[in-house]
């Protein structure tokens, strides 16, 4: 486990409050995009050519293709596809998971502490590279969830493969900036979870901050959640 956090005053008691989290690998023991992309493939008899897809992915990243970029190609697999389509495929998707808690668990310490933030009235925003129809079963989860994500560019209601932008690394500390000044949110007085390096730049904007390095914490190492 590696933590960071701050000490910085939570400021006045009605300050408005916010959660920045990252969803894989911090929420989910697995990675929402790649499975959507899996649960799709099999449905229309591709896996094979998903799995030589995903593959030519992770060959990318291991050979220093930076996230930004291989985060962009994941979109190629969805173009010309109706957006109401997929986002019907993701409730299907959701309620599969649903239907297999087991395999589909949240992980700890964050989700609890989702829990107790979301008990406490604070606001919860996901900040991913992940896409709103994959994220289905996080957000029946937690219905508030807001979602900071990678957004697809669509055109006459289909997607064309592009994206606006890749949310990883800087450019999720720029969409929590912008979210926190529209949404009027007092970063001091906030929370944020990531488990990657590349988490860091938008964890650093919070007040309260944890870096989780693995997929769970023993109790004694999860951090009290300010009420």
């Amino acid at each position: 486990m590696e933590e960071s956090r701050t000490s910085r005053s939570c400021g006045q008691a009605n300050a408005a409050q916010a959660v920045y989290t990252d969803i894989d690998g911090t929420v989910t023991a697995y990675n929402t995009i790649f499975e959507f992309l899996r649960f799709d493939a099999a449905r229309q008899g591709r896996s094979a050519e998903a799995e030589d897809f995903l593959a030519g992915l992770r060959s990318s990243a291991a050979n220093g293709v930076p996230r930004s970029v291989t985060n962009a190609r994941y979109f190629r697999w969805w173009s010309g596809r109706a957006v109401d389509g997929i986002r019907h495929l993701g409730g299907l998707w959701a309620d599969s998971q649903a239907g297999s808690p087991d395999d589909w668990a949240f992980l700890e310490p964050v989700a609890s502490l989702l829990d107790a933030h979301a008990g406490a009235g604070r606001r919860l925003v996901a900040v991913t590279a992940s896409f709103a129809p994959a994220l289905e079963h996080v957000r029946r989860r937690w219905p508030t969830l807001e979602l900071l994500c990678t957004e697809p560019v669509v055109t006459d209601g289909r997607y064309t493969g592009g994206i606006r932008e890749a949310l990883v690394g800087e450019a999720k500390a720029r969409a929590v900036r912008r979210h926190a000044a529209v949404s009027g949110v007092d970063l001091d007085a906030s929370y944020a979870y990531g488990d990657h390096s590349s988490d860091l730049p938008f964890m650093a904007l919070a007040g309260e901050s944890m870096l989780v390095g693995g997929r769970l914490m023993r109790a004694a190492e999860v951090p009290p959640v300010k009420v």
